[in-house]
């Protein structure tokens, strides 16, 4: 009778082992699958991105291009020399066209105690 218990006992721990070795091996498993499925999710992502910034370049680098032929095109045909920042534009022959830019907008002193806070 004893032996009999030993015997089930025995047959008890080694279910119990096993169950818990199929449970770490099944963990182990779906861990794997998990981080697999991850790991390529981001690299599709990351592929995607690629493909659209490979896209963007592209169409920048046209766009260059042709800012670079107009530019080029201008130059070759312009008779206007445009001078630094504030100067007057001079077309040939000393008539003078405008201001390339406007002078910055000087706010009221009111204006701006009122958005400092100093009301």
């Amino acid at each position: 009778m004893s032996r009999e218990i030993v015997v089930s006992a025995d047959w008890r721990l080694t279910a119990v082992a096993l169950a818990v070795g199929a449970l770490a091996v099944g963990a182990f498993v779906v861990a794997t699958v998990l981080i697999w499925n991850r790991r390529r999710r981001i690299s599709k992502r990351m592929e995607t991105i690629e493909t659209r910034l490979s896209k963007m370049q592209n169409e920048v680098t046209a766009i260059l291009q042709v800012q670079a032929a107009l530019i080029t095109k201008l130059k070759v045909n312009s008779k206007v020399e445009v001078e630094p920042r504030g100067m007057a534009v001079e077309i040939r022959g000393g008539d003078i066209a405008g201001q390339p830019m406007s002078p910055p907008i000087a706010q009221p002193e009111n204006v701006k105690a009122d958005k400092s806070g100093e009301a």
